[in-house]
């Protein structure tokens, strides 16, 4: 038997920059002044309570199954208000956006476009959602999907192409994508190797992962005796391995990375949005803790971090990334300095995640 159609309105993708005169969608991104409608786990977003989820395209699906059973006449389950509210937004909406270009992104859109196909497929995009923006791998074949997005936008419109170039590539290949990412191997195929490595590499006990769950932090490090000269397939930075082996490991949202001289401490993408999941730590300014390594180099090598609203806040040595610190020292130093540091983003917080410096003394979580 034929499946019944949602009676959804389907909505066409259109560049951002061409909407600032006609209602919207604005998906996995910050608001603009003609959003009627935002559904986003970014910070600041305005998307109802009710739809609340780990990653934005989880929050589409959900706003899509509410307007079919809105509109089937079906009483809610929870939030009416809020759902009268969504239909009316909804209703008003030409077309939807996004104003950047990812996984979590694309999921987002292409549930929009094609609702009727996104929610017979929920799960799947839900998932290459999760492995996108979190690193987060929970079926092989969202990891393959995932890994082959940004290759593929870079093969079909352009390693310099903008945003709105890449959706236009990728959307109408993508349902391909979702049933045969096998036809796309040549995209996805060295993520899933460095992935499968990083797996077998922690499975055989050559890199280890010791998590702080008072700090939220794990410890990713070699072990000893192995040779940091051989990296293994997808090590970058300070990671030892693939960075989706060591995320769909541990949970913790503060990483220390070691492959023998490498090093690098970060902050994982969960904590700059709105994960409602579980309770993530604040994120300190990294700064402070910059110059407090910086002080323990032997031969004076400058630890660097970027800025507090950092997507992914991240601190290395400056040069190639090695330190010549022991290890022992800087997961001492980097667990004192997450203990006591005041947090200078909350992605909670009313007027902007970014926490001014006169406001963090004692400040404590809206959320």
């Amino acid at each position: 038997m034929a499946r019944r159609p949602l009676p959804i309105r389907r909505l066409r993708f259109e560049a951002y920059e061409a909407l600032s005169e006609r209602p919207h969608v604005m998906v996995d991104g910050a608001a603009r002044a003609t959003s009627v409608l935002t559904l986003s786990h970014w910070p600041q977003s305005p998307t109802p309570p009710v739809l609340a989820r780990d990653v934005s395209a989880e929050i589409v699906l959900e706003y899509l199954r509410i307007l079919a059973s809105g509109r089937s006449g079906a009483r809610p389950a929870r939030g009416r208000n809020d759902v009268r509210a969504l239909l009316t937004a909804g209703a008003l909406a030409e077309a939807v956006t996004n104003d950047h270009f990812d996984e979590d992104g694309l999921m987002s859109v292409y549930a929009m476009v094609d609702p009727e196909a996104a929610i017979a497929g929920a799960e799947l995009l839900a998932a290459v959602a999760m492995c996108g923006d979190f690193g987060v791998v929970t079926s092989e074949a969202a990891a393959r999907v995932s890994f082959a997005i940004e290759p593929l936008a870079d093969a079909e419109a352009g390693v310099c192409s903008g945003t709105s170039e890449r959706y236009a590539a990728v959307l109408p290949l993508l349902p391909e994508l979702l049933v045969h990412p096998e036809r796309f191997e040549r995209y996805w195929g060295a993520d899933v190797l460095g992935l499968e490595a990083g797996r077998t590499a922690l499975t055989a006990g050559a890199v280890q992962i010791a998590e702080h769950r008072d700090l939220d932090l794990a410890v990713v490090a070699r072990t000893a005796g192995a040779s940091p000269a051989a990296r293994l397939p997808g090590a970058a930075g300070g990671l030892p391995i693939h960075v989706a082996a060591v995320h769909s490991a541990t949970r913790a949202s503060r990483i220390i990375a070691f492959d023998g001289q490498w090093c690098e401490v970060y902050l994982r993408y969960e904590g700059w949005v709105k994960t409602v999941s579980r309770r993530v730590p604040l994120r300190p300014d990294l700064a402070p803790l910059a110059l407090q390594l910086s002080a323990c180099e032997p031969s004076g090598v400058a630890w660097q971090a970027n800025g507090v609203g950092a997507i992914v806040g991240w601190l290395r040595p400056g040069g190639d990334g090695r330190s010549e610190i022991d290890p022992a020292l800087i997961v001492s130093v980097v667990r004192e300095y997450f203990a006591s540091a005041e947090p200078a983003w909350d992605p909670w917080r009313a007027g902007g995640g970014y926490i001014p410096v006169q406001e963090r003394q004692g400040y404590s979580s809206r959320a």
